[in-house]
């Protein structure tokens, strides 16, 4: 960067448009960048956390987002992100709680409220992770990934309608899902001829 290269806010924001164009290893570099000039940057860390997942590196996502939480504890998203970092390393407990965590301070969060349920699915509580998704949706509608999550759980419930209902949801957000397709005819019963 030519102008003013120890402005940590413009290594900031060159970072947040690598990430947007799927640039990772990119947006990682300039996180690092605005984090040498101010390692207190807390929105740094959390996106860094963000970039470093998004290559598989779920290890050192948690320890940027927990470089975030240790300046800021009430940062809500790093929490959330935190908890999907640590789901990807098994960590299910930890993860809920993460999630949990964000919750608390920020009620409304649709994304945390599926993050949990996420945890929640995986660890079996199925009821709670239902109730995880519905809240995800009660604020945001529109949300295809809980629609499609949920009908996972109704139908690992037996309720192979209401799953398929909610995989149709799914799909009419993200039309191009053809794995979801794939899920939902799995979920119905054969068709004889």
């Amino acid at each position: 960067m030519d102008i003013r290269p120890d402005y940590a806010e413009a290594h900031f924001n060159v970072g947040n448009l690598f990430q947007e164009l799927g640039k990772l290893d990119d947006a990682t570099n300039s996180y690092r960048r605005a984090l040498a000039i101010k390692p207190d940057f807390v929105e740094a860390h959390n996106n860094l956390g963000a970039t470093l997942q998004g290559v598989g590196k779920p290890e050192d996502a948690v320890a940027s987002y927990q470089k975030a939480l240790d300046l800021k504890p009430d940062y809500a998203e790093a929490h959330n992100n935190l908890g999907v970092a640590l789901h990807d390393l098994g960590k299910l407990e930890d993860a809920a709680a993460s999630c949990q965590k964000a919750l608390d301070l920020k009620p409304d969060y649709a994304e945390a409220h599926y993050n949990l349920g996420n945890a929640l699915k995986e660890m079996g509580e199925l009821d709670d992770a239902m109730a995880s998704y519905q809240k995800a949706l009660g604020l945001k509608p529109d949300y295809a990934e809980a629609h499609y999550n949920l009908g996972g759980v109704l139908g690992r419930q037996g309720n192979v309608d209401e799953a398929a209902k909610q995989i149709d949801l799914a799909l009419s957000y993200e039309a191009e899902k053809d794995s979801w397709r794939i899920n939902k005819a799995l979920l119905l019963p054969p068709i004889p001829y």
